[in-house]
């Protein structure tokens, strides 16, 4: 990751396709990694700041401290002294989010930008959203109850259909999906997934709509 300050190693954890893995940094602030999702945290954490490297989408439970806690991505860097929040942010992609849930967040963009440098400061039910490509940060709002959902794993998918269930699932597990093939017959769905890996819910809907899927990385196929 270009973003790695020289003379300085880091301790690297990857998250795994369509799973969620947990780290406990060295303050016992806690990541939960989404899938194919690189975070690097340097050996001087802690010592003057706590300033951690993302490629990919992660949540944050921040504990206070005096040294100020820092996410840096390719397209935005997320700063807080204590809070939750969410960042999903791929190099490979000219998009990124940014969803605060508690506490406040200052988010700025990563790079220098020729009309706005300027951060913007999120309380609880405010997010960001980012395009490096036509150079855009905008604060918005959602609901935070999905992020509270998102926490406790439980994907509730309500007459979800179309474009609109593979969205869900994206966003869900942090992936890309491509459907391929006649999906104009696939049925909307309601059901509820407990700590469900994307693989188990392709596999449970594969076999009720009737497609088949492959995963790349962190690129999903389905093919109907």
């Amino acid at each position: 990751m270009s973003l790695q300050q020289p003379g300085i190693k880091y301790q690297s954890y990857t998250g795994t396709m369509g799973n969620r893995t947990k780290v406990v940094l060295p303050d016992s602030s806690t990541v939960i990694l989404n899938s194919e999702t690189l975070l690097l945290v340097p050996e001087n954490y802690g010592q003057q700041e706590r300033r951690i490297l993302l490629d990919g989408d992660a949540w944050f439970e921040v504990k206070p401290d005096s040294a100020v806690f820092s996410v840096v991505a390719d397209k935005l860097t997320s700063t807080v002294l204590g809070t939750s929040f969410r960042v999903h942010c791929f190099t490979g992609q000219q998009g990124a989010t940014v969803y605060l849930l508690t506490g406040k967040l200052k988010v700025a963009k990563s790079y220098h930008s020729a009309t706005d440098n300027q951060p913007e400061i999120l309380e609880r039910g405010q997010m960001i959203l980012a395009n490096r490509e036509i150079d855009l940060m905008e604060k918005e709002t959602y609901n935070p109850l999905d992020a509270e959902r998102w926490l406790a794993d439980s994907l509730l998918l309500d007459e979800s259909k179309g474009l609109h269930l593979w969205r869900v699932l994206e966003d869900w597990y942090g992936v890309e999906i491509d459907v391929k093939g006649n999906a104009s017959k696939a049925k909307p769905v309601s059901q509820v997934f407990i700590h469900a890996s994307l693989p188990q819910v392709l596999d449970k809907l594969g076999k009720e709509q009737g497609f088949t899927w492959k995963a790349e990385g962190n690129q999903i196929e389905i093919k109907f």
